[in-house]
């Protein structure tokens, strides 16, 4: 309370006094004094009140409060757990902790559990396929933040998936109290730790396929190994490795002689009294190819929406991007399956030209050095108002566009585009996948749109700086994949020649075991509208034991989905149909056999000793444990102090002062005669 709103409290109290005394102490009628100084506090109490409602300071109190410290406990919950045989101590470990009485007096302990995904501790399954324990450090130091949280980490350490650990661990703020689960024996081990090979491979010419194999192990051996194709052996070699050299990393080329998806097999011999045999083994997939779809990207000048464009097409290696500038080029668009046109002005004459004689697929790009005056002139597709005013704008998803199946990447989120201030006017019906965000208001102007006739796609992305958004995508999921995906299916649809299709169906031709395997599809109807009243099913066989069963797909959102991560390791066929009409689309996919969460020995003391700073445990050892987060003086409870202002016209209680002395005044009054 400031010293001017004392004053004024003061002035108001000596007001109050003043007005009751003349009212009563001083009125010319004789009554009983006693009842004079009666009616003069009552109305001073009454006045006062009034004046400080008027006045209405503001009061200021300090409230006191004690946090306990976080006690946060992670637990591993993916298969390999289960293959250690390790679920029940594990379980057990976690069920001494929530009946610990001290524990749980001096912390407020949370439980997570992580495998695929972070998620808060509902129950202990260890049936996730992929451990990844790098975003449980990202999640909880953003949970915890400037928090006392030490955390109890219970894993096995082999983290199957995503960035390494160790960086991130090494960052974390809080305290880490390792719990290791399984074996600590140290065995002889012969693996094959990674194959690096492209998914896609050209005809008739040689790819790459990178192994890298460890040994674990006091003597020196010699071992072969081998990759096969079929029945057929297409490489081996002997490899030696002794207790210094215990990695090697062999360089092949392979020959890609037929076309199709090949399934190869790499394996090295065992060595004696070899524990795990299951890590000698892998197989991987490529799939041979006659020839790429030639993308040409054509600019009058240099920008980094050029070289994004060229990286997201090529993240597919069916896939090949040739920027040129189109002053310089002097090759033939028919060599090309869509032509990208960026922010086209009076250079691009000529090839507007020919897209329109050869009736080629094309993708016009425009932005603040787009001259519209010659673009409305040299096509016929829409027509843009002519500004000299730039404006930007954020893409807002349509989920009703079905030209191809596009999920929502976060569109909304992304860094906004730049181009010229006007309306878009198209002569033709466009299919729009994205429009225009202007501070919050969604527009019916469209940023990216497709149209298609008589066999010709042609394609809008009216906005340059679409770079950033690839680079957003990034920031958000850790990686380019999303945003490439999405620009991969728009360039595939620009770039096929094939008429639209009422059914289409998104599978990959093979699938790891253990992995998600969901098998997309859409339906539309004759009109070419989304239709989320079919009822899609899909027939799988499985090639060897000619086993059928059929699922029926499930709306989500604008697609159709099906779950098969059930199924085994194999080759499958499928068909997707509807029962309402005559329409199905077949396929194959392959299932690999390869389980990640079991090609580990044992538990990786070395990597959680260094997390943990050499604070590790083991399940046996959880009175050490406990007794340690007990009698670490740092998790001490914090006491809190917290200045609460609250202002005197809420309280109520003041008004309530005015009415009883009022109404006791008249009250008083009525009584002794005096009104």
């Amino acid at each position: 309370m400031s010293g001017q709103t004392l004053i004024f409290i003061i002035l108001s109290a000596i007001a109050a006094l003043g007005l009751s005394l003349l009212f009563y102490l001083f009125n010319k009628k004789k009554k009983r004094p006693k009842h004079w100084i009666i009616f003069s506090v009552l109305r001073f109490l009454s006045l006062f009140s009034l004046f400080l409602l008027l006045i209405n300071p503001t009061l200021e109190s300090l409230q006191l409060s004690t946090e306990k410290p976080n006690l946060v406990v992670a637990i591993d919950n993916s298969s390999s757990i289960a293959y250690f045989k390790e679920e029940n101590k594990v379980s057990s470990f976690v069920q001494q902790i929530k009946e610990h009485q001290e524990l749980q007096k001096k912390f407020n302990v949370h439980y997570y559990s992580f495998g695929e995904q972070i998620k808060k501790l509902d129950t202990l399954s260890f049936t996730e396929n992929k451990t990844q324990i790098t975003p449980l450090f990202y999640d909880l130091a953003d949970i915890y933040e400037n928090q006392i949280t030490p955390t109890v980490l219970v894993t096995d350490g082999n983290q199957t998936y995503g960035e390494d650990y160790l960086y991130k661990a090494s960052q974390f703020p809080q305290d880490i109290y390792a719990v290791a689960v399984g074996d600590t024996t140290s065995y002889s081990d012969l693996k094959i730790e990674r194959v690096n090979v492209n998914k896609y491979a050209f005809l008739n010419n040689k790819f790459p396929v990178e192994l890298f194999l460890n040994y674990k192990g006091e003597k020196a051996v010699q071992k072969e190994v081998s990759i096969q194709l079929g029945n057929s052996t297409v490489f081996s070699q002997k490899v030696t490795f002794s207790k210094e050299d215990k990695s090697e990393i062999l360089q092949i080329k392979l020959p890609a002689n037929q076309i199709g998806l090949l399934n190869y097999t790499v394996s090295v011999e065992t060595i004696d009294n070899e524990k795990n045999i299951a890590n000698n083994t892998k197989k991987f997939l490529v799939e041979v190819i006659d020839e790429k779809t030639k993308v040409l990207i054509l600019s009058s000048f240099l920008h980094p929406d050029l070289g994004s464009l060229k990286k997201s097409i090529e993240s597919n290696q069916q896939r090949e991007a040739n920027i040129e500038l189109v002053s310089n080029f002097r090759g033939s668009l028919l060599d090309y399956q869509l032509v990208i046109l960026y922010q086209p002005n009076p250079l691009f004459k000529t090839i507007f030209d020919q897209v329109a004689k050869e009736n080629l697929n094309s993708f016009i790009i425009t932005g603040t050095k787009t001259d519209y005056d010659f673009l409305n002139r040299s096509q016929d597709n829409f027509r843009k108002e002519i500004f000299t005013q730039l404006e930007e704008f954020q893409p807002s998803y349509n989920s009703d566009y079905s030209s191809f199946q596009q999920p929502d990447i976060q569109f909304g989120s992304f860094p906004p585009l730049q181009d010229y201030f006007g309306g878009i006017s198209f002569n033709k019906t466009p299919q729009i996948l994205l429009y225009q965000n202007i501070n919050g208001i969604k527009t019916k102007t469209p940023v990216i749109a497709t149209l298609e006739e008589n066999q010709r796609k042609t394609g809008f992305l009216f906005g340059e700086n679409s770079w950033q958004w690839r680079s957003k995508s990034f920031v958000q999921q850790k990686s380019f994949e999303s945003y490439d995906d999405f620009l991969g299916k728009l360039i595939q649809y620009l770039s096929s020649n094939k008429r639209r299709e009422r059914l289409t169906v998104d599978a990959q031709p093979f699938y790891n075991f253990g992995d998600k395997i969901i098998i997309q599809a859409g339906y539309f109807d004759k009109n070419y509208a989304f239709d989320d009243r079919a009822k899609l099913n899909i027939s799988v066989k499985e090639k060897e034991t000619k086993k059928n069963n059929e699922y029926p797909f499930i709306l989500q959102d604008n697609t159709y989905e099906v779950n098969l991560s059930q199924l085994q390791p194999g080759d499958y066929t499928y068909k997707v149909f509807t029962e309402e009409e005559n329409i199905q689309k077949t396929g194959s996919f392959t299932i690999i056999d390869f389980e990640v969460e079991k090609q580990f020995l044992n538990a990786d003391v070395e990597k959680l000793t260094q997390v943990s700073q050499d604070k590790i445990y083991f399940l046996s050892e959880s009175e050490q444990l406990f007794k340690q987060l007990l009698e670490n003086k740092k998790y001490q409870p914090v006491q809190k102090s917290e200045v609460k202002k609250s202002s005197l016209i809420d309280w109520k209680i003041l008004l309530g002062i005015i009415i009883i002395c009022l109404s006791a005044e008249w009250f008083f009054r009525k009584y002794k005669g005096l009104i």
